[in-house]
């Protein structure tokens, strides 16, 4: 009975190596998951978005907003907006202010009446990049009415355009540039008719100077007759010398 009580407690210090063996084992298992695991938790991840996933817009939004769990770097982040036949309807480099990357949408951009959808790559603190994709939808926007230039001014009646063509004319004929205008056209046709007169006058003075002359050569002719006639009348009339 002595030795059969003996051999159990033998096999015990073998059996408690064993289970302290199975043990270390184990612990060094969980350790070396814990260290390769913690690196991978230790990426940046998107906690929200604005417009949120599978929002139901009225209307278009003026953003994308991404919101993470810590800042991610500068490094090329990239936002890309599809619509639901996969055509990118915008895309760009967000602009990374701590922990958010927010996109501006440009007015121009016209989105409703269909669902799109976001993808987004940044680059998480630690290096590593990171993306992701969500969606939303926008109702269909009513189109913006078409505005009328408006006329400065009104169109005149055939009355109204008569008038101001009188009164256009009458102002006109009654502006100092006009009266100039005539003024000047009347000099001008009287140098011109002075100038048509001249020859004319010219020739009048010839012939008074002419005429002149001749009625001076006839008066001193007829004074020499009356000379000569009152000489010899003289000399009849005295007594003749008998010497004579």
């Amino acid at each position: 009975m002595t030795l059969s009580l003996r051999r159990p407690l033998s096999a015990l210090p073998a059996l408690l190596a064993l289970l302290a063996a199975a043990a270390l084992a184990l612990g060094l298992t969980a350790a070396v998951t814990t260290l390769t695991a913690s690196p991978a938790s230790a990426h940046d991840r998107m906690l929200s978005s604005d417009p949120a996933d599978g929002a139901q817009l009225a209307t278009p939004p003026t953003a994308i907003t991404l919101t993470f769990n810590t800042e991610p770097l500068p490094v090329e982040p990239q936002v890309v907006v599809s619509d639901s036949a996969g055509t990118v309807v915008t895309q760009g480099a967000p602009t990374i202010e701590g922990s958010t990357a927010t996109l501006a949408l440009d007015p121009a951009v016209a989105l409703g009446g269909d669902t799109y959808t976001v993808a987004w790559r940044v680059v998480s603190s630690d290096g590593h990049p990171i993306e992701g994709t969500f969606a939303f939808a926008v109702a269909a926007q009513p189109e913006a009415p078409v505005s009328e230039e408006p006329t400065t001014e009104e169109e005149a009646t055939p009355e109204e355009t008569a008038t101001e063509d009188a009164t256009t004319d009458v102002a006109e004929e009654t502006s100092p540039e006009s009266s100039a205008s005539q003024a000047t056209d009347a000099a001008t046709d009287a140098e011109d008719g002075g100038s048509s007169l001249l020859p004319v006058l010219v020739g009048l003075g010839a012939l008074v100077v002419a005429a002149a002359v001749v009625v001076v050569l006839v008066v001193r002719r007829r004074s020499t007759v009356t000379d000569e006639a009152t000489d010899e009348a003289t000399d009849e009339g005295a007594p003749h010398d008998p010497e004579d």
